[in-house]
């Protein structure tokens, strides 16, 4: 859920940059979407859930639940960095 909240965050974030800028603003909001979810993916199932699920073998419930929700942190700092290098930097129409 947090994850989810946090896309949506995400992509207004990325509508209302691009369209301040005079850039096609869907695009940019589906792009921030790609930024956002496609790291999100991965550091979920090659570093998260190996770990979290050491972490319960361990009895560490708290631990592996911060583990669990650090994929929704990885995928906002990849679309935080593509937000600064690539919609900023973006050649703006107007």
């Amino acid at each position: 859920m947090i994850g989810g909240i946090v896309a949506i965050l995400i992509a207004i974030w990325f509508y209302r940059s691009a369209e301040g800028r005079g850039l096609p603003a869907v695009q940019w909001a589906f792009a921030g979407l790609v930024a956002y979810y496609v790291p999100n993916f991965i550091w979920s199932l090659v570093v998260a859930k190996p770990l979290m699920a050491e972490f319960h073998a361990r009895s560490a419930v708290m631990m592996a639940g911060l583990i669990g929700h650090s994929s929704v942190l990885v995928g906002a700092v990849v679309a935080i960095a593509v937000r600064h290098y690539f919609l900023l930097r973006a050649p703006t129409n107007g």
